[in-house]
């Protein structure tokens, strides 16, 4: 992937770059999904934003899925909830450090297309793995 440098910036660590990152992607009242086991400083940067976070279930192992995904925005479709606008997504996971497949983050990504949900994923620990 090539990037223009000056589309790139560089903050002094995550957090200041979460919040760049939300406050260019998400207005006050927006509702962003996040892994209902997943870092807290999303949830508190997105709040003191005026973000509402909405916890996304997980699945057996510690995975979130296109399917719940699709579920979540159902459910708020049926009760009349704002949308879902993000999803925030981070693989390995923290603290679970569960890694989704890469057919699982397709698949995420195609649903977030397909529902017009912005995916972020944090990549600070891509790459980090550990076998034996």
């Amino acid at each position: 992937v090539e990037v223009p440098l000056e589309r790139v910036h560089v903050t002094m660590g995550s957090s200041s770059g979460f919040t760049l990152a939300f406050l260019s992607a998400f207005d006050v009242g927006d509702a962003v999904a996040i892994p209902s086991c997943s870092y807290p400083c999303y949830r508190n940067i997105l709040r003191a934003l005026g973000v509402q976070t909405v916890p996304l279930p997980v699945d057996s192992e510690y995975k979130v899925t296109a399917s719940s995904l699709r579920a979540a925005v159902r459910q708020r479709a049926a009760k009349g909830q704002p949308p879902l606008r993000g999803l925030i997504l981070s693989s390995p996971a923290n603290p679970t450090g569960v890694l989704l497949s890469p057919d699982e983050v397709r698949d995420l990504c195609a649903a977030c297309e397909e529902l017009r949900v912005l995916f972020i994923s944090d990549e600070i620990y891509h790459g980090i793995t550990y076998s034996d």
